[in-house]
């Protein structure tokens, strides 16, 4: 029986592959430290192995894995796509140690955020700031060996692949940028939340995982392209729409972060967006002035809470959401994939939402 056939459930793949991406992971960078002489490149390893094999979910890797099954990719193949697939697990952990130096948070997967990890072993002898500094590198050393990870695909479809890989990952920096920039706006665009969703979110975990097995199993046909990247931007915007609430109303293990984060930075999001649109004008006034305060006190962030949570635009957004899980089960039947590629992405999109 072919290894694709083997597995019952969505949950029976993530048991399968997530310990295969992990032990790639592991190995590569065990290797790494043993094959440098320098100390402190040594200690850099094994703290970015530690780092990207913390406990996760592994979305990204896992969609590639699938994606390239459900195409056709030979199964036999499959130690051949690990490394494709744990490069796209480094490249987010590369974006993290930016984003939580960027959000200045302290926590990360349950474990302190790695700029602080980094802290911890040079702040003692060196500047404040060095561990976000060395953080910051050694974010660069992850995409180069990201890359490196990457150089095992076919030469076949190499050229392709490596021109989505860097439109996926341009498209998610100025996502982060604009998210940047928009974070206590001084005027409210309605186009804004949407657009940093789909660039920062709906394209690299799910749409470019999509659309990379596809090319790694050999798919070359734009309308296949455009249905995956379509799939991809239902689920990934209401998968930030989800996080965007649990950003704000859910608990440090709910979000694998500092909670209250989003608020505390003044995030412009769309279940902020659609708080404003419900309020009255006297509340609406009072919750901006609140909301771009950068000296938020809990006090604050608990009336900032309360005007969310009584304006409805839990509710709406909440309808959001299901409108775009309505939309991605309407469009899987319509793919070219195999029936186990359909009945995996209906089980992914319901643990997701569950």
């Amino acid at each position: 029986m072919s290894k694709k056939n083997e597995y019952m459930s969505f949950a029976d793949f993530m048991r399968t592959y997530v310990p295969a991406i992990n032990e790639y992971i592991n190995a590569f960078y065990s290797n790494k430290e043993l094959s440098a002489r320098n100390p402190d490149i040594q200690l850099s390893y094994n703290l970015l192995k530690e780092y990207c094999t913390r406990d996760g979910k592994r979305i990204r890797p896992l969609i590639l894995l699938l994606s390239y099954l459900g195409y056709g990719g030979d199964s036999s193949c499959i130690q051949t796509v690990i490394p494709v697939a744990a490069s796209l697990e480094c490249m987010h952990a590369f974006l993290l140690i930016q984003d939580d130096i960027i959000d200045g948070a302290m926590v990360r997967r349950g474990k302190p955020a790695f700029h602080k990890v980094c802290d911890s072993y040079y702040t003692k002898n060196h500047t404040d700031t060095i561990g976000s500094w060395v953080a910051i590198v050694l974010a660069d050393v992850l995409m180069s060996n990201a890359l490196e990870m990457v150089a095992s695909v076919d030469e076949k479809y190499l050229q392709v692949f490596l021109r989505e890989f860097a439109a996926i990952y341009e498209r998610t920096a100025f996502g982060q940028m604009l998210d940047i920039i928009w974070s206590n706006p001084q005027k409210f665009d309605d186009d804004i939340p949407h657009t940093v969703a789909a660039m920062k979110t709906a394209h690299y975990t799910i749409s470019g995982p999509l659309r990379l097995g596809y090319i790694l199993a050999g798919g070359n046909n734009d309308e296949e392209m455009q249905k995956l990247a379509n799939l991809g931007y239902a689920i990934g915007f209401a998968f930030q729409m989800r996080d965007d609430i649990i950003g704000v109303f859910g608990s440090e293990e709910d979000i694998g972060k500092s909670a209250s984060s989003d608020i505390e930075e003044g995030k412009y999001t769309v279940l902020v967006q659609k708080t404003i649109e419900k309020l009255t004008e006297t509340g609406k006034t009072h919750f901006i002035s609140l909301f771009n305060n950068k000296q938020k006190d809990a006090n604050d962030i608990l009336r900032i809470k309360e005007y969310i949570r009584k304006s409805g635009a839990i509710e709406e957004v909440q309808n959001v959401i299901a409108k775009h899980i309505k939309d991605a089960e309407m469009i899987i039947p319509q793919l070219n994939c195999s029936t186990m590629m359909k009945q995996y992405m209906l089980e992914f999109i319901k643990s997701l939402f569950s």
